[in-house]
């Protein structure tokens, strides 16, 4: 009896003890597959970095190059290696290792600099495709990053906002500074005097942009007064196959200033602007004239002889003795002004957006020829060379960005003294020729006849021998611009009225003589017509020397 007592009790206690082992059995499966599943389980973050490209690690040891802002689904489960946790995820098949430092859960984030270095002098602009300036940043200067624009699929930024004050392109920071600009030592020995040592300009490879601009251009002058005869001037253009440009007037600066037309962007920044020919609507409608008629159109701007925005601005513009500085009754904004130079390109801007030029020339990009004792308002530490340079790449930029070419005015004098070898200098007004050739599209040069003195070149009268004294000023031109890196082209400006200092009387043989010395020379890049009063009745007695 007691035996049959026993052996019940301790098959219950078996009983009891597999219930107990398969109860555990289940739990503890049901945990390791809780926790496989867990495991398992992935949330999604994006990889952050501070470049575009992030090198990680699979188990085995074996690195691959991923991008930053990638999406990756990462495992519960962590990894250590060499004391350092990991996170874990799966891509093509192998297991890749990251740590928490590089993962974001939203992608903006994802964007780790904090510090970069500007590669060249550079604007800060108040939106990221704006020209709008709200700084300036000089070579190899450090730069704390606060944000960015966009993140793009290759894990790069196309601007950063800096130094809470503005954008600039990727194109010109990065995280260690390194040399971007063309060797200038081959300018060492070109004189330079207080325009600047060319050495301290940086020229650059020209950047590629969609250029529409004709192999030549010849064009003719046409004033802001005379644009309402934009018929007039398209019958005389189809007199000759020559001309297939006009170079028209947005702003020029006389006495006062002349602007164009009714213009908003003037008013924002120059308000007391007076002295203008045309409504809005007249000037818009007879520069479509000239664009209709199949003619390519070139906006010129004098860039730094305003004397409305002078006025308006004198902490912008030349002083002598605490006053306005005035040179041919005329007062001048600073080289150095960000002011004026945002002004500049704004009306441009207006100009290429609602009247539809095809280039922008900007003429006066330089100090007047007297500056003897005056402030020139120089805040940022440039040589007037610089601040010309940096100008014209500042307007370029912006102006390519619009897919507008860009043009430059200078005096003849800047290509050289001398034929038959490299002799040009650096203009104590702020002019070097190789500097402005790099950079712009193309450089157009003054070298009027009777600006010339008795025997420049040799020549006994140059005012009465046009074409033997652009034959001698475009064989320096030539050298100039074989000395020039990326070199613009050279579209020169042909005098095409009477010499009233010389009381000399151009005709067609005078404006012919000069066309035929451009192109012996192989200065042949085309040439503009200077006529001051822009007379139809001047341009009717030569048209048939325009070919």
């Amino acid at each position: 009896m007691k035996t049959k007592k026993r052996k019940r009790r301790l098959k219950k206690k078996v009983l009891v003890f597999l219930l107990l082992f398969l109860c555990a059995f289940v739990v503890s499966s049901f945990l390791y597959l809780r926790k496989i599943i867990n495991d398992n389980k992935t949330s999604v973050y994006f990889l952050a970095a501070d470049d575009a490209n992030i090198e990680l690690f699979d188990k085995d040891g074996k690195s691959l190059v991923f991008t930053r802002g990638m999406q990756v689904d990462i495992k519960n489960k962590k990894m250590e290696v060499e004391d350092i946790q990991y996170n874990i995820f799966e891509y093509n098949g192998k297991t890749y290792l990251v740590e928490d430092k590089n993962l974001e859960l939203d992608r903006n984030n994802c964007v780790k600099e904090d510090k970069l270095y500007a590669l060249r002098d550079h604007v800060l602009t108040a939106e990221y495709d704006d020209y709008h300036i709200r700084g300036w940043v000089k070579e190899n200067q450090e730069l704390t990053v606060n944000g960015y624009h966009n993140l793009l699929e290759d894990g790069s930024v196309d601007y950063y906002y800096v130094n809470n004050s503005g954008y600039i392109s990727s194109k010109y920071v990065a995280k260690q500074f390194y040399v971007t600009y063309l060797d200038a030592s081959i300018y060492k020995d070109v004189y330079f005097g207080d325009g600047g040592n060319p050495q301290n300009i940086r020229y650059y490879a020209k950047e590629e942009y969609e250029c529409n601009m004709p192999e030549k251009v010849n064009a003719l002058y046409i004033n802001a007064g005379a644009v309402v005869n934009a018929d007039r001037y398209i019958a005389l253009a189809r007199q000759t196959s020559g001309i297939n440009a006009f170079v028209v007037d947005i702003k020029d600066c006389y006495h006062d200033t002349q602007l164009a037309y009714d213009s908003d962007v003037a008013y924002k920044y120059a308000p007391s602007t007076d002295n203008i020919p045309n409504s809005f609507e007249t000037y818009q409608e007879n520069v479509k004239k000239l664009k209709d008629a199949g003619y390519y159109l070139i906006g010129r701007i004098t860039a730094f002889k305003d004397d409305a925005f002078a006025k308006d601005n004198p902490e912008e513009s030349l002083m002598y003795n605490g006053s306005l500085y005035s040179y041919g009754s005329v007062k001048w904004p600073s080289i150095y002004s960000r002011k004026m130079w945002e002004y500049d390109v704004a009306l441009a801007i207006e100009a290429v957006e609602q009247m539809g030029f095809d280039e922008i020339q900007f003429d006066y990009i330089r100090l007047p020829e007297d500056v003897e004792d005056v402030d020139l308002r120089n805040i940022y530490d440039e040589s007037r060379a610089q601040a010309v340079t940096n100008f014209l790449r500042y307007a370029t930029e912006y102006l390519h960005a619009r897919n507008i070419n860009v043009s430059a005015d200078v005096f003849g004098e800047t290509s050289g003294s001398e034929t038959d070898r490299f002799s040009c200098f650096v203009s104590y007004y702020g002019q070097f020729w190789p500097a402005v050739s790099n950079a712009v599209d193309a450089i157009s040069s003054m070298p009027y006849p009777d600006h010339f003195a008795p025997y420049a070149y040799g020549i006994e009268a140059p005012w009465a021998q046009p074409g033997d004294i652009m034959y001698a000023w475009a064989r320096a031109t030539y050298y100039a611009q074989e000395k020039t890196y990326d070199k613009a082209k050279c579209r020169t400006w042909i005098m095409a009225q009477n010499s009233d200092p010389y009381d000399v009387t151009y005709g067609v043989d005078f404006i012919a003589d000069q066309i035929r010395a451009l192109r012996r020379a192989d200065i042949d890049d085309g040439y503009l017509t200077w006529n001051a009063g822009s007379s139809t009745y001047k341009y009717e007695e030569y048209v048939s020397a325009l070919d």
